[in-house]
């Protein structure tokens, strides 16, 4: 084995850090699997939920369906729970799960019941599975149960298990963002017991689920699917671990499949069947789909739009092509792919004369295994051979009617010139009339002309007339040979119609969006580019079209873009808003706020968001797959665009901010030397005076003592800035860190009560004990001076995985909403607080702890009062360690 063999997979490397980098960002995903209801999911995620109270987390249910199970109710008991959101659908009140309210509490573990629910009429999303990955995108982490049977990629095999169609489903790609997920197991004859004693369903809708769906064959067979995608989760986690720990494999490459789809009913099908086997093979999956020349019906167009929707959701790489010729396309697309398996539908009907796309490709693979499997369609199954064959079409009626009209104009004037002529120069005028046709006919109408045309030919210009029979050879030949030349002619001429129109399609897409890089990014007045690349756009999709650009500080406008050509409603604004935090699309023909009258797209590029486009699409209209890509396409051009404006207004006003602080930084610097001295002189006469009874020497002794705090202030946030602050470690305890830093300020923390709390076993810590006791005397300064008299203040260290944590609790008014990191900037005071100080503190505190590698938080507690943070990592040392003597060596 070479050297190179042995190396990790730079591509696998950078994938896991994108992961590991994302999982930090997000909250966890916790789910409760079953084979079907009445297992015991819900009964199991509280009893999960209630230990994590008891280990100090802050738990809340978000949503729990107890179903009158008195067990699963009895463990709800103690748990706080979130009110339910009451909605207004046709007269009726419903209540649903409150995402607005569980954003805004955060908890440390939100219970939410159900995954695949539907949510009602009204609700931010469709799906309680989106509310969970806002939730997740929000850091909160999450507990959910789910049942078998709702996972999309299972949803054939359930169907054909039992003969029930599952309206809710829930996209495999939410199932690999889960943290774990537990397998809720029971055997079949305990649930059949547990339904028989109502404890799943009660009255008829127990006598139903048992002579229905809780057949023992159909439980036995969810059990095996529940058990199995299980196993598959597992050997998935451990493919992680072993990268984690870079484990290499003797395997050099990786399979990866493909399925080709088209517009028919078998491609969802084909699309779960690929995402279950490529889950079982642990490897990534694309879908791909061939562009020809043909023009899609609107019902092709649906089916085509729902399905690449479909494997999105799944998680599938989609790759769309063009070409003719289907099955060379696919195998180029594998080709580029490094694919090792392709996927195709089974042909419903075998050909002699016509070879199917799987005979096709099964010829042309070379070393690419090609699955040809067979497809599940509901409803009755179309005239099809594969999923990429063409279904029953309307008869485009008018266009044979015309094929008709000019055959029968043309054998008129055949007719008249015949005298002159002869019949053989009557075939060339059909000839030139079915050329002429294919230039506006579809291909179908064509090729009825082409052959109208034949007869008419033999029956009224051959000898001898009015009749079908041809008496001479070179007459017989002559028709065979026009009637191929006829059919060869209406079909290329067809052909090459439509791959005409075709073009000229991508062509003014492709100009399009040349326009509007042009009109964005070339022009010298970025408005006028905005506006005339918004024009381009509604021109191209005959639609309407609304920008919101953000602001410097990252916050959305309340107004549309001056260059938009129509303005939100009200009620957009909340899309708009949805769509600009979550970085997805939503509106109209999306899952997120369909009701919606537009379709928002975020303007997003590698490293930030810039805004959203909307798109207000006529009432009828659709919005098709390849429509979708050029609108995307539009958005990360403007993104970019956006961008660069951006960039280019943050440099000039980082450069204009750069020269006044360095202004500020000398003055402050100049002036506080320039005060130092005196107030030290001050200081000094006033204590030789000795007299602590006057009232005008103690008063003076108070503000030189205020006025010295924020000379000293000054000069620190200067050092600070100037990155001159340099720690110098040392063995130190941490008691006395905390005793030296109480000292200090003991004079402002008269009349509060301190309680100092450390392990017996705190170990001896490498650090700059002056910084760390210079950090913690501002944060104590500041509990004492914004916290009422008598009102204690906690200080608690601790030191866990290499890393000491000091947190600060004081029990006043706590920060004001929002303040939890403006606290932190310079010259910041909260709203009411008392005279006198500078807005310093915190600023210096933070700063100190970051000179040393560590950082400053703060937030409110539930109880009331602020708590501040203190985190650093160090070494540790025993106090018997210590001790020790050095031996010479």
């Amino acid at each position: 084995m070479s050297p190179d063999d042995t190396r990790p997979d730079p591509d696998a490397l950078l994938a896991q850090v994108q992961r590991e980098e994302h999982a930090e960002r997000t909250g966890r995903l916790y789910l409760f699997l079953g084979m079907c209801p009445g297992v015991g999911k819900t009964y199991a995620m509280l009893e999960a939920a209630r230990q994590r109270q008891k280990e100090g987390l802050n738990v809340l249910v978000g949503i729990v369906e107890t179903h009158g199970r008195h067990e699963t109710a009895a463990l709800l008991q103690g748990l706080p729970i979130l009110p339910k959101q009451k909605l207004e659908h046709r007269g009726h009140t419903l209540e649903e799960f409150d995402l607005d309210a569980a954003l805004k509490q955060r908890p440390d573990l939100l219970l939410v019941d159900e995954l695949a629910h539907t949510n009602a009429p009204g609700s931010r999303h469709a799906k309680r599975y989106q509310d969970v990955l806002e939730l997740l995108d929000a850091g909160i982490d999450v507990c959910t149960t789910l049942n078998v049977q709702h996972i999309e990629s299972q949803v054939d095999t359930v169907r054909q298990i039992s003969g029930i169609n599952i309206q809710e489903t829930v996209p495999d790609s939410i199932l690999d963002r889960a943290q774990e997920i537990q397998l809720i197991d029971l055997s079949v004859e305990k649930l059949l017991q547990r339904l028989a004693e109502g404890k799943v369903y009660m009255g008829e809708r127990a006598e139903w689920a048992s002579s229905n769906f809780f057949q023992k064959g159909n439980l036995t067979a969810l059990r095996e699917l529940a058990l199995r995608f299980t196993a598959e989760q597992v050997d998935r986690s451990l493919e992680d671990i072993r990268r984690q720990r870079r484990v290499t494999s003797p395997w050099k490459t990786h399979a990866r499949l493909m399925v080709g789809i088209g517009p028919s009913p078998y491609a969802e099908s084909l699309i779960r069947w690929t995402r279950r086997a490529a889950n079982r093979l642990g490897c990534p999956w694309v879908v791909s789909w061939i562009e020809t020349s043909r023009k899609l019906s609107p019902a092709e167009q649906e089916r085509l739009t729902r399905a690449l929707g479909l494997a999105r959701r799944l998680g599938a790489e989609i790759v769309s092509a063009t070409g003719e010729n289907i099955s060379e396309a696919l195998l180029r697309i594998a080709r580029e792919r490094n694919v090792t398996q392709i996927v195709v539908g089974k042909p419903e009907r075998l050909s002699i004369l016509r070879q199917s796309l799987a005979d096709k490709l099964i010829a042309g693979s070379g070393d690419i295994d090609v699955c040809v499997v067979r497809p599940f369609a509901p409803g009755p199954s179309p005239a099809s051979e594969s999923a990429l064959s063409d279904d029953k079409r309307r008869i485009p009626v008018a266009e044979y009617a015309w094929a008709g009209a000019i055959t029968a104009a043309m054998g008129a004037l055949s007719w008249m010139a015949l005298p002159l002529t002869g019949y053989v120069f009557s075939a060339l005028l059909f000839l030139l009339a079915i050329v002429i046709a294919s230039l506006r006919l579809s291909r179908g109408p064509v090729l009825f002309m082409a052959g109208l045309c034949a007869l008419l030919w033999d029956y009224f210009f051959i000898p001898p007339r009015f009749t079908f029979h041809i008496e001479q050879p070179h007459d017989l030949l002559m028709f065979v040979m026009f009637f191929i030349v006829a059919l060869s002619m209406g079909h290329l001429t067809s052909r090459l119609r439509q791959r005409e129109e075709a073009e000229r399609r991508r062509l003014r897409q492709t100009s399009a969006l040349l326009r509007v890089t042009q009109s964005a990014a070339l022009t010298v007045e970025t408005q006028a580019g905005l506006k005339a690349a918004l024009n381009t756009i509604d021109e191209l999709l005959g639609a309407q079209t609304a920008l919101i650009v953000r602001e410097l500080d990252h916050t959305l406008p309340h107004t549309a873009h001056a260059a938009s050509s129509f303005t939100p409603t009200e009620k957009e604004w909340g899309v708009i808003a949805w769509s600009y935090e979550n970085r997805q699309p939503a509106g109209r023909f999306t899952a997120t706020l369909p009701e919606s009258g537009a379709t928002w797209f975020p303007l997003q590029t590698a490293t930030s968001m810039m805004g959203v486009l909307g798109l207000a699409l006529p009432e009828r209209a659709s919005l098709d797959f390849t429509a979708r890509q050029t609108v995307e396409a539009f958005a990360l051009q403007l993104a970019l665009v956006l961008e660069k404006e951006h960039f280019i207004q943050a440099a000039s006003h980082a450069e204009v901010l750069e020269r006044s602080e360095k202004l500020r930084r000398t003055l402050l610097d100049s002036v506080s030397h320039e005060l130092k001295t005196p107030l030290a002189v001050m200081h000094a006469a006033l204590e030789g005076l000795n007299q602590p009874s006057n009232p005008y020497v103690r008063e003076m002794s108070t503000a030189t003592g205020r006025l010295q705090r924020v000379v000293d202030h000054l000069l620190h946030i200067t050092r600070i800035e100037s990155s001159v602050v340099e720690p110098r470690r040392d063995w130190c305890e941490v008691s006395e860190v905390l005793d030296d830093a109480k000292s200090s300020v003991s004079d402002v923390l008269t009349g509060h009560p301190v309680k100092i709390s450390t392990p017996e076993d705190l170990p001896l810590i490498h650090a700059d004990s002056i910084l760390l006791s210079q950090a913690l005397s501002n944060i104590l300064h500041n509990a004492a001076i914004y916290t009422p008299t008598r009102t204690a203040i906690e200080i608690d260290a601790r030191i866990r995985e290499s890393v000491l944590r000091i947190t600060v609790r004081d029990h006043g008014p706590g920060l004001p909403g929002g303040a939890e990191v403006k606290v932190f900037e310079k010259f910041y005071r909260a709203p009411g607080s008392p005279a006198g100080g500078t807005g310093l503190g915190l600023a210096i505190a933070r700063g100190l702890m970051r000179a040393q590698g560590g950082d400053l938080t703060a937030h409110n507690h539930p109880d009331g009062g602020a708590v501040f943070i203190m985190e650093l990592p160090v070494s540790t040392q025993s106090h018997s360690q210590a001790l020790e003597p050095t031996l010479p060596a």
